[in-house]
């Protein structure tokens, strides 16, 4: 087989501090394994991800590792395991038929699925060949020279990438950090950078805001644990809306939104002025209890381009999430 050649298409990577994203690295004559010949990646991401602990059901081709992650079309290696008849190390295979805990291998993707005949797998360690995933925790640049191998066994030539983070940043960047979970239609707060798609309580608040706020939202639109990217989504066809528990009344829509990135990296901002006449009629309406602060409901309206699976259907489409709670409180200091 010929050397893998590395496409160097993605030669520049930029990237936030602290966003959470991910990179594919590609070339050509499958090769199963890549290796940093000198340089390094920025500080906090991981190359080659690994589960180890990966067990196999001979008897129904079945994988099982708990959370695994994995998504169907991924490419994984084995790098070890024991038992499995039928199966290599140093081969590539793809995920299919993805759960939470569970998953099968083709040779192809999108093939059928492999049978492994006569033996179980029991510690069974994958990786992903050519990924980049995590988060960078420094600002810089990173240059690294990757070399890709296949099973001639032979390398490719060295290829520089070069990668920089920008420094993390509260304008124009966001002061809270929402997912927008479209399998479950939740909003969940998030106050780390591992991504966490599990909802408050419904009477539970995600945000405390005070009048005269400047409320600057970062949304990610997720499935499960991947990201999701809906395409051109014009400014301000994101729509952040308040309103009292009772009455029922809006009090606060936002007024403007714009999404940046692409893949992975995207996400939408969103900004939200608390102010104006009626959000200080919502605030008389608690004086009996001090008129400091007062729950209130929110959800999230989203317009984006369709896909066209349908014929008929409009150009755009709207999806409206669950709602979940504010609390608003009034500014102290305003005379």
């Amino acid at each position: 087989m010929s050397s893998p050649i590395i496409d160097p298409e993605s030669g520049m990577l930029i990237y936030p501090q602290w966003l959470t994203w991910e990179h594919q690295f590609a070339a050509t004559n499958s090769p199963y394994d890549w290796s940093v010949a000198s340089g390094g990646f920025p500080t906090g991401m991981t190359f080659q991800p690994t589960l180890t602990g990966v067990t196999g059901d001979y008897g129904t081709d079945v994988f099982t590792k708990t959370a695994h992650g994995l998504s169907d079309g991924m490419a994984v290696v084995f790098r070890a395991k024991t038992g499995g008849t039928g199966l290599a190390t140093n081969t590539v295979y793809y995920v299919i038929n993805a759960a939470t805990d569970t998953f099968q291998l083709t040779s192809t993707p999108g093939g059928t699925v492999l049978d492994f005949t006569t033996s179980n797998v029991s510690a069974g360690t994958l990786y992903r060949p050519g990924l980049l995933t995590g988060y960078a925790t420094l600002p810089g640049i990173s240059d690294v020279r990757l070399i890709a191998t296949n099973t001639g066994p032979t390398n490719s030539a060295e290829q520089l990438f070069t990668i920089g983070i920008t420094a993390a940043a509260v304008v124009p960047d966001a002061n809270c950090d929402l997912v927008w979970d479209f399998a479950a239609n939740n909003i969940i707060a998030q106050d780390s950078s591992a991504l966490n798609l599990t909802p408050a309580p419904r009477d539970t608040p995600i945000l405390y805001v005070k009048e005269n706020d400047d409320l600057i939202i970062r949304l990610r639109l997720v499935k499960g644990a991947s990201v999701l990217d809906l395409g051109a989504i014009d400014d301000d066809n994101c729509k952040l809306v308040l309103k009292e528990l009772e009455p029922d009344g809006k009090i606060i829509v936002s007024d403007a939104s714009r999404k940046i990135g692409t893949g992975d990296a995207n996400s939408i901002l969103i900004h939200a002025k608390i102010t104006g006449g009626q959000i200080k009629a919502a605030f008389a309406n608690y004086e009996a209890d001090g008129g400091t602060l007062f729950a209130s409901l929110a959800e999230i309206e989203l317009t984006y381009p369709n896909p066209g699976y349908f014929e008929g259907t409009p150009a755009d489409l709207v999806r409206t999430s669950r709602t979940f709670r504010i609390q608003t409180e009034r500014d102290l200091g305003e005379d």
